[in-house]
């Protein structure tokens, strides 16, 4: 099998004094990180986040995975067994790797830092809701330090988009009195052909890793309650298993963890009316980095925006944060998007819906069973090409 190769990584100042940390890869452009100046103190000596950043990427393409510098022994093994039985089940195309370290040594003791991640949106408000601003959290448990990561979420927008939103939640960071570090990188130039939401999780654990020489524990909020806690279907979002792969990519030093399982997506948004951080909401998927509020008629944007309508508090976040006309266009369609849907959090909508009495419009039910039928026997159709392929090859 051909091997994935990466150096020792090494610290680079960049022109503006921010500290870039650099692995070069075999055949491949370098992989790198970079935080301010301020912040290098939190970087770690490891190259931990090596591993967790190019996993993906080497059991994608079927190269064993060589590691220049030191991994945690304990990181190591996972790796090597459940992390890649759990990637695997969720998408069987990831082939059984060999991943290995030039060098490896014990976990140290952890470092006193509490991050999370913090994008505007409404699962991230419900973590600082518990952890930053909550009154009867342990001091070992609370928030120390905010991260905004670039790791690939901001699609065509790409690094103006980030630092667009970035700018626009410092304000919700400075109140709070907490250090808000911006982590820039080009992971998501190692993950060709490999969507994010089915590697958002190894995409930004590997940032925690990255900054394990000042924290020591890290929440990354869940996508649902605990209801909703599954493997995710063939080639699906991983993050629906945030409960499960966190702790397989945590070690002794750096405990990374689900958390607000506890609340439901309806639950979290309600939690916003009346919050003084309402203002800064940022659900939307619109790449444009010069929108100045959420597009209202993405999907994100119209799953918050129903919410809190069949709520009675939509009001209160038009015109400053939402746009109705949009919203209003699109509504309609929308019913039959979520009842036809069996993504968990578009079931407890329309449960919602239904037990505050919404209406949902003549004809929209009925819409919706013909939109599920039509999916199931595409389906269907697909099954029995793939099981007719499998057959074909397997007679050769």
């Amino acid at each position: 099998m051909p091997v994935m190769i990466t150096a020792r990584p090494r610290r680079v100042r960049e022109p503006d004094g921010a500290v870039r940390v650099v692995a070069d890869v075999e055949g491949a452009e370098p992989l790198w990180f970079s935080v301010e100046s301020e912040y290098e103190a939190l970087l770690a000596e490891r190259a931990d986040h090596v591993a967790v950043a190019l996993l993906l990427p080497a059991m994608r393409y079927g190269r064993d995975l060589r590691i220049g510098g030191v991994v945690t022994d304990v990181l190591l093994h996972r790796l090597n067994h459940d992390v890649q039985g759990l990637v695997r089940a969720v998408d069987p195309g990831f082939r059984a790797i060999e991943v290995t370290a030039e060098e490896t040594a014990p976990a140290g003791p952890p470092a006193s830092g509490v991050v999370t991640g913090f994008s505007g949106g409404v699962d991230s408000f419900a973590t600082l809701a518990e952890y930053a601003t909550g009154s009867a959290v342990p001091p070992d448990l609370r928030i120390t330090h905010l991260i905004n990561n670039n790791v690939g979420a901001h699609g065509d927008g790409g690094r103006a988009l980030w630092r667009v939103r970035y700018d626009a939640l410092r304000p919700v960071a400075d109140e709070l009195g907490l250090p808000f570090i911006p982590v820039d990188s080009n992971i998501d130039a190692h993950y060709p052909q490999m969507g994010f939401m089915e590697t958002v999780t190894f995409r930004n654990a590997a940032v925690v890793h990255l900054l394990g020489g000042g924290i020591g524990r890290s929440y990354h909020a869940s996508e649902g309650t605990y209801r909703n806690i599954r493997m995710p279907p063939p080639h699906g979002d991983i993050g629906l298993a945030g409960a499960i792969t966190f702790p397989l990519l945590s070690t002794p030093a750096l405990t990374l963890e689900s958390t607000s399982s506890a609340q439901s997506r309806i639950e979290r948004t309600l939690a916003l009316v009346g919050s003084p951080y309402a203002d800064h909401l940022d659900v939307c998927i619109d790449w444009d980095p010069h929108r100045l509020v959420n597009c209202s008629h993405c999907w994100k944007c119209m799953r918050t925006m129903l919410t809190l309508e069949i709520a009675g508090h939509l009001d209160e976040f038009v015109p400053h944060v939402f746009q109705r006309a949009p919203y209003e266009a699109r509504r309609a369609a929308y019913y039959v998007e979520i009842m036809a849907s069996d993504e968990p959090n578009d079931t407890e909508l329309v449960e919602f819906g239904d037990q505050r009495g919404w209406h949902w419009g003549s004809g929209t039910r009925a819409r919706a069973a013909a939109v599920r039928a039509r999916r199931s026997m595409l389906d269907t159709a697909r099954r029995v090409r793939r099981s007719i392929r499998s057959t074909m090859r397997g007679s050769r």
